[in-house]
């Protein structure tokens, strides 16, 4: 019922709100992973004379103070009755809204959409779970749920992909037509495309850990798992055990999912002891992936980055709950045919493959298929196409 009174004020502020001529560009972002985009749309509107800002979710604030430092206007919000009365006015006089991710407010805001384009630029460049319509408890939910989902998938006029895979993914687990795919690339995407970033990233990160030159690195990124009582990771008993085996010459380095607290507390204790495990707070994923020999993940879309540089090697798919993972959340039905790697179902699988001497994947087909337009230049085609 809160959802339902939420949207209403929404869609009765949106007729007080809504812009006869609207004028600024506005991004919403809930995923501070694409600044290198941010700033160069900046640059453009600040050629041309156009206000951009980003309303970002609290989560966003490191991201959100570094646009700051470069003079990006930024605003914080929450959705509730302040965003209401303040924030949504910014939205509503918008000729060009960029979204990174699913926003339920949309549902109730009134767009002239001759005037405005609602544009979706997602947060991953490809898709192992199961969203929107093809989410297994999507089927569970009210009528009136679903109706505000469609709501909101229906507001986009664009949906920004890099590939014709993930196009017909959005066709699918949204109900769009297929004509609103633009397929331009994913910007977030284009540094790792160009062997400078990862050269000088890979300089960065052997002069803060100079010891680990030699070594063979291996990066566990594993993505969450959904439950009654919040996120959460339940590794089993035996991955414990095994990484206290590795070889001399291996580390094991973890990143897990930020929206993780306890689950992810449970698991530093448990290696509390073993000095071939790192954590490496300092460093984003993304500034690892660089030096990472080995990418050990199971549902996330990290594959999809790590896949586009140059060093990328091996990807295991360790997937330890794959058939209650595919009931609950969701799976790509044909993730077993694509998948990059091997599927490891056990710890014994996935230590038997550790201990194999490191090898290549060819990488080749699975970047036709998911990264067809991920070369480097997504952003400059995103910027010309809708500020000509």
């Amino acid at each position: 019922m809160k959802k339902i009174i939420y949207i209403w004020l929404v869609r009765f502020f949106s007729f007080l709100f809504t812009s006869k001529k609207p004028k600024l560009v506005i991004y919403l972002m809930s995923f501070g992973n694409n600044n290198d985009f941010i700033l160069r749309l900046s640059k453009k509107c600040a050629s041309k004379k156009e206000r951009l800002i980003v309303l970002y979710y609290p989560n966003c604030k490191r991201a959100a103070l570094e646009l700051n430092s470069a003079g990006v206007e930024t605003v914080s919000f929450t959705e509730g009755l302040h965003f209401i009365l303040v924030e949504l006015r910014l939205v509503l006089n918008a000729k060009i809204l960029f979204c990174d991710n699913y926003y339920a407010f949309l549902a109730g805001c009134r767009f002239d959409h001759r005037k405005t384009k609602v544009v979706q630029v997602w947060h991953a460049n490809g898709a192992v779970k199961s969203f929107g319509w093809q989410e297994p408890k999507t089927l569970m939910r009210s009528l009136a749920d679903k109706k505000r989902f469609q709501e909101v998938y229906d507001q986009f006029d664009d949906y920004v992909v890099g590939s014709t895979k993930m196009a017909a993914i959005f066709v699918r687990s949204y109900h769009v037509k297929k004509n609103k795919m633009l397929i331009l690339g994913y910007p977030r995407s284009d540094k790792f495309s160009h062997p400078e970033w990862a050269l000088q990233k890979r300089k960065l990160f052997y002069q803060r850990y100079p010891d680990l030159k030699d070594k063979e690195i291996i990066l566990y990124a594993p993505t969450y798992r959904e439950g009654n009582n919040g996120v959460y990771i339940d590794l089993p008993p035996s991955f414990f055990e095994s990484m206290n085996h590795l070889d001399e010459k291996q580390v094991l380095v973890i990143k897990l999912h930020p929206h993780l607290g306890e689950s992810g507390q449970a698991i530093r204790k448990h290696f509390a002891a073993n000095k071939k495990v790192l954590w490496l707070d300092d460093l984003l994923t993304e500034e690892i992936l660089p030096v990472t020999d080995r990418l050990i993940t199971d549902y996330s879309s990290v594959i999809f980055d790590y896949s586009l540089l140059e060093n990328a090697k091996e990807i295991l798919f360790y997937c330890y709950d794959f058939d209650e993972y595919q009931d609950k959340i969701g799976i790509q039905s044909d993730f077993e045919q694509w998948l990059p790697g091997p599927l490891l179902k056990t710890t014994k699988e996935l230590f038997a493959t550790l201990k194999q001497p490191l090898g290549q994947n060819d990488l080749s087909e699975f970047n036709k298929l998911w990264n067809t337009k991920n070369d480097g230049y997504a952003a400059e085609r995103i910027i010309k196409h809708y500020l000509k």
